[in-house]
């Protein structure tokens, strides 16, 4: 069973393609790497038990990805 938190990624993530998930065995067999991070990162076993620290989560995860996409822009191309 997954916490509110949770329940609202697979709700909006990519639309609600995965709102019919319903544990981390079924999110894990949906195969996207992405979605996978965020539902465990959501989870109540890794501590995210408030909305503050799911938005501190998710904001983390954004500039990590910000970050690497710069290193990518500031490549040469191939």
């Amino acid at each position: 069973m997954f916490n509110p938190f949770q329940r609202t990624c697979a709700d909006a993530y990519c639309e609600g393609d995965f709102a019919h998930v319903e544990d981390i065995e079924q999110v894990r067999a949906v195969s996207d790497t992405l979605f996978t991070f965020l539902m465990i990162e959501l989870g109540t076993p890794e501590d995210c038990d408030t909305r503050e620290e799911a938005l501190r989560r998710m904001a983390m995860a954004i500039g990590n990805i910000q970050d690497f996409a710069a290193a990518i822009e500031k490549m040469q191309t191939a």
